[in-house]
């Protein structure tokens, strides 16, 4: 009896875990694609979205994640680091300091968009589709408090329209 029971136990259990063993096909960016998709971008601005959600699904990365790094992070660390030499320098070396400052970000920025196999352009076209379209830039102010500039709370734009 006790072996028929563990042995039922045994077969209980192994039944369970194969059917949770289901693939979870979800990739890291199918969210903001049901965000796009109400756009039907077509041509090269689909492509260019296309091409670059899925080298950032490819290393499950969200697009809010790469944006914020890619624009703020990746700066703000590389001017905290230098602030200091840059606050020592006199008013007539700021160009210079700029010029330092984007001699440092530069390859910084690049060799991170580099990681993902993402060009300038590709990322330029997909960004530029994202935060014009006023449900994309909701999208990722609210899931990543990105700040982008969202063109429904603009009290000029509200003004203007009185």
């Amino acid at each position: 009896m006790i072996k028929n029971i563990a042995l039922i136990g045994g077969w209980s259990i192994l039944i369970l875990s194969c059917s949770q063993k289901k693939e979870n096909n979800t990739k890291a960016n199918d969210e903001l694609r049901s965000v796009i998709a109400k756009y039907k971008p077509t041509g090269d601005t689909l492509n260019y979205v296309n091409s670059f959600l899925k080298k950032l699904d490819d290393k499950n990365t969200e697009a809010g994640i790469f944006i914020n790094k890619y624009e703020y992070q990746i700066e703000d660390s590389c001017y905290k680091a230098n602030k200091k030499r840059w606050d020592s320098m006199s008013v007539h070396q700021n160009e210079t300091a700029r010029e330092s400052f984007d001699s440092i970000i530069t390859p910084q920025v690049k060799k991170y968009r580099e990681h993902f196999g993402i060009n300038f352009d590709e990322y330029a076209i997909a960004r530029e589709f994202l935060v014009s379209r006023n449900s994309t830039v909701k999208y990722l102010n609210k899931k990543y408090k990105l700040g982008l500039w969202d063109p429904t709370l603009d009290p000029v734009t509200e003004d203007q329209q009185k």
